[in-house]
C-alpha cells in the first residue's frame, strides 16, 4: 500500500499567521538575585516579573523567613522549587494564579465544578550535533514508560506539550547514532538548546553471520504475536501535509485525528481514521498551474504500517521477489537491531521496493524501516500515482520514499511515525511550464489508549477515497490547544509570516 495523489489544475491564494500557542505561566522566565530578604518580598518581586498572583494557606508557609536565591533567565517553575520544599508543598495553576499548596491537599481555592482548562507544559528546545552544530531532525523526544511524545522539525526543533502531573518524569530524547540522553522534565524549562554525542553505532562483537536473511524473515513472522498488540488501541496522532512548487511551498494542512488500531493479528480489519481537529492554511504563495492532492491523506499514511499491512518485503508470499542482505548489527534507540537491506530481483511486479528495515536482534521486531520505490518502479507508477491530468502536460514521479517507525509501550510495539515523501515533475510546452512538485506527508503517534471502541460511525471515518484539504476549516492561532505536534520548520515560520503581510 502506498498514498496516491492526484493531479489537478487549482488556482489558489494563500494568506495566514505564523501559528501562536501559549503553554503554562510556570515556563515563564524569571531573573532574581536577592540575598537575606523575606519571603513576601520575594515573591512580590517573582510577581511583578512573571505577571502572575499568589495564593497559599498563610499558616503553612512563613512570609517572613529570610532567603537567598540567585537565579537568571529560570523557568518560574525551577525558581519556586528553590524556594520551597518539593517534598512538601505542589503548585498548581489558575489562570494567571498561582495556588502553593501541601502536597495532597485537594486545593480547595479551586472549586470542584471550575471550567478553567488545565495549562500543559509548552517544552520547546532545539537538538543540535556536537561536532559541527548541525541540528538533528526527526529525534525521538518523549515522556519515559508513556506514549507521549512528539519528534524534531527538520530544523532541529521540537515542542512537547505534557500534563502537569508529568512535569518531575524523566524526558528521554534519542535518534539513531547518537547517546541517548535522559532528564527531569522540568529541566527542559530552562534549556533551549540539547547537544547530542555521536556515538559509534555498529555492534562490532556480533557476528552478522550468525544468521541467515531468510532466517531473520522466518523469525519476524513467527514472533508478531508477541511484537505486537493483539488488542484494540485508540492512537491519538497529528498529521501534516506540505506541498511545495519549486521550494515554495502552496499547501500546508494539519490535523490532530484518532486511530482506531486493529489488532495485528487480524490482517483484515483496517485500521480506521476520524479527524478531530484539522485546518488548511490559506495559500501560503499564490501560484497558476498545477496542485497535488493527496488522495486519502491520513487514511492513507496508516497504510505504511508495514507490519499490520504486512509490505511485500516481509511478506513470505514474495520473498522471492527480493534479495536480503544482513548488513551490519547498530544500536537504535537503545536496542541492538539488525539492518536489513533489500532490493527487488525484478522489476515485473508492483510495486518493487528497495530500502532498509532494522530489526531488534533478540524479539525479531521490526522496529523501523525506510523503503522507496525503485527507479524501475517508478515509471510504472505513473498510471497508478497520477488520477488525472490537464491535457498535454507531462507528468510522472521521480522519487517516492516512506519511513515507518515503531515504539515499545506496555511489552508491545507500537506504531510511532510515519513519512510519506514524494516528488513530481510536470512539464507543458504550451504553458512554458517546468516544476518540481514535493508532497510530504507526517503523521506522528502522540498517545496511546486501551479502548473497547469497536468502530467509529459512517460521518465520522475518514476514507481512502476522501481529499484531505477539502474537509478542512480555516487556519487560526492557539488552534491545537493541549495536542502535541510536530512543529513548524523554520521555512513554513517564513512562508507563513510573508503570506500574513501580504
Amino acid at each position: 500500500m502506498f498514498p496516491l495523489l492526484i493531479l489537478a489544475i487549482l488556482l489558489l491564494s494563500f494568506q495566514t499567521k505564523a501559528q501562536q500557542q501559549d503553554g503554562s505561566v510556570f515556563e515563564r522566565r524569571i531573573s532574581i538575585d536577592q540575598k537575606n530578604q523575606s519571603l513576601d518580598l520575594i515573591l512580590e518581586q517573582i510577581s511583578w516579573q512573571a505577571n502572575v498572583f499568589f495564593s497559599y494557606d498563610a499558616t503553612l508557609i512563613n512570609t517572613q523567613e529570610k532567603q537567598t536565591i540567585e537565579a537568571k533567565n529560570i523557568s518560574l517553575y525551577n525558581v519556586l522549587n528553590q524556594l520551597f520544599d518539593a517534598r512538601k508543598f505542589s503548585f498548581s495553576e489558575r489562570e494567571n494564579q498561582i495556588i502553593i499548596s501541601e502536597k495532597n491537599d485537594l486545593v480547595s481555592e479551586i472549586p470542584a465544578n471550575d471550567t478553567v482548562k488545565i495549562k500543559y507544559f509548552f517544552l520547546t528546545g532545539k537538538l543540535v550535533e556536537n561536532k559541527k552544530g548541525e541540528p538533528i531532525k526527526y529525534a525521538s523526544v518523549s515522556i519515559f514508560n508513556k506514549p507521549i511524545g512528539t519528534i524534531t522539525n527538520i530544523d532541529g526543533e521540537f515542542l512537547l506539550k505534557i500534563h502537569p502531573k508529568y512535569i518531575q518524569d524523566t524526558v528521554i530524547i534519542s535518534c539513531m547514532g547518537y547517546a541517548q540522553v535522559m532528564l527531569p522534565a522540568y529541566k527542559l524549562l530552562d534549556e533551549d538548546l540539547f547537544i547530542l554525542t555521536p556515538v559509534s553505532i555498529r555492534i562490532k562483537e556480533v557476528q552478522v553471520t550468525a544468521i541467515t536473511p531468510s532466517q531473520l524473515l522466518r523469525n519476524i513472522r513467527n514472533n508478531l504475536e508477541l511484537n505486537y498488540s493483539s488488542n484494540l488501541k485508540l492512537l491519538t496522532a497529528f498529521y501534516r501535509e506540505t506541498v511545495q512548487q519549486d521550494n515554495n511551498y502552496i499547501n500546508v494542512s494539519e490535523a490532530v485525528i484518532e486511530i482506531l488500531k486493529s489488532p495485528y493479528d487480524n490482517t483484515s480489519r483496517t485500521d480506521l481514521v476520524r479527524l478531530l481537529k484539522a485546518r488548511k492554511s490559506p495559500d501560503v504563495q499564490p501560484f497558476k498551474w498545477l496542485n497535488f492532492k493527496l488522495q486519502g491523506g491520513p487514511f492513507t499514511i496508516t497504510q505504511l504500517d508495514v507490519i499490520k499491512t504486512m509490505e511485500s518485503f516481509i511478506d513470505v508470499k514474495y520473498q522471492d521477489m527480493y534479495d536480503y542482505e544482513i548488513d551490519r548489527v547498530v544500536w537504535y534507540n537503545s536496542h541492538p537491531v539488525y539492518v536489513v537491506k533489500f532490493h527487488p530481483v525484478t522489476s515485473s511486479f508492483y510495486p518493487a521496493f528497495e530500502g532498509e528495515m532494522y530489526v531488534h536482534r533478540e524479539t525479531f521486531a521490526v522496529v523501523h524501516a525506510n523503503y522507496r520505490i525503485s527507479k524501475a518502479g517508478l515509471n510504472k507508477a505513473r498510471d497508478v500515482m497520477i488520477m488525472r491530468k490537464p491535457p498535454k502536460v507531462k507528468a510522472g514521479p521521480s522519487f517516492v520514499q516512506y519511513t515507518v517507525s515503531f515504539q515499545q509501550y506496555q511489552g508491545k510495539w507500537q506504531l510511532a511515525s510515519a513519512q510519506a515523501s514524494v516528488k513530481f515533475k510536470v512539464r507543458s510546452k504550451r504553458d512554458k511550464l517546468k516544476s518540481e512538485f514535493h508532497s510530504v506527508s507526517d503523521l506522528l503517534i502522540t498517545n496511546i489508549e486501551n479502548t473497547d471502541l469497536k468502530r467509529f460511525t459512517k460521518d465520522e471515518k475518514f476514507t481512502k477515497q476522501d481529499i484531505f484539504v477539502e474537509k478542512l476549516g480555516k487556519f487560526d492561532e492557539k488552534y491545537w490547544e493541549n495536542y502535541n505536534i510536530i512543529k513548524p520548520n523554520e521555512d513554513l515560520r517564513k512562508a507563513f509570516k510573508n503570506a500574513s503581510v501580504n
